[in-house]
């Protein structure tokens, strides 16, 4: 699961789409489909890979715009989310449709988690008061 803020900058995550390329035909690029569970509504970016190897790809992502060439996706509304990542041989292509799409290679589950439901209270005991028996 990949857990983001809303409308936030420079936020990393963690992935394992490697796993699917013995599979399917070489690529170069991520795209990703993030879909909202709430509204079905897809949102779609290329991703921008900092480390990329047999254990892990870590993605960078900023949450409040919306450039989906570079990396950005506007997220605004928390909730519940999947997502699709897409092996490609393009990037500019943000539809998995295309035929520069290789195949897909990974699925799962993001939340966008906005602020705390709640937030407990502080108490302020007062160290002056005298108790009698």
């Amino acid at each position: 699961m990949i857990r983001l803020q809303p409308l936030t900058q420079d936020q990393e995550f963690y992935v394992t789409p490697f796993e699917a390329r013995k599979f399917l035909p070489t690529f170069v690029e991520y795209l990703f489909e993030f879909q909202s569970q709430a509204t079905s509504e897809k949102f779609y970016m290329i991703g921008n890979a900092l480390d990329d190897n047999e254990r892990f790809s870590r993605f960078q992502i900023d949450t409040s715009a919306d450039f989906p060439t570079s990396g950005d996706v506007k997220l605004a509304e928390s909730g519940l989310y999947t997502f699709a990542i897409y092996g490609q041989n393009s990037g500019t292509n943000i539809d998995p449709t295309d035929a520069s799409v290789v195949g897909l290679l990974e699925r799962g589950t993001l939340q966008v988690i906005g602020a705390d439901a709640w937030t407990l209270p502080t108490i302020n005991v007062p160290n002056n008061v005298v108790y009698y028996e």
